[in-house]
């Protein structure tokens, strides 16, 4: 292995020690819960398993007329009207939920990606 290989692979163990998920490309679907690691010259042998993260909506994301509800007072409710500044925006992930089902089911502010 050439130096950014190595760099490679000590990312990828050192995530591991961390109580990342790893994932071995010889079975893909399955986490390495004992890796055996065997590298020869490929660092493609083995990946960390992307984390999902929720973000801000954006503008065009706010559900207008949804249900929206304060997270430390769940009886504190109101419509969603317009869609805020980014700061709003933020303030509603941290602090709010909303609901698009009539207050069935409460969901965060936000969109959930997948990380790398």
């Amino acid at each position: 292995m050439n130096i950014e290989q190595t760099k490679e692979a000590i990312r990828i163990m050192q995530a591991f020690v961390d109580g990342k998920e790893v994932i071995s490309m010889r079975t893909p679907t399955a986490t390495a819960d004992d890796p055996y690691w065997n590298w020869g010259n490929d660092t493609k042998m083995y990946h960390i398993k992307p984390t999902a993260k929720l973000r801000p909506w954006t503008a065009d994301e706010v559900p207008l007329g949804a249900q929206m509800r304060s997270k430390l007072d769940p009886s504190r409710r109101w419509l969603s009207c317009n869609t805020g500044t980014d700061n709003d925006r933020m303030e509603l992930l941290e602090t709010s939920e909303h609901s698009i089902d009539n207050g069935k089911t409460w969901l965060p502010c936000g969109v959930m990606e997948e990380g790398k």
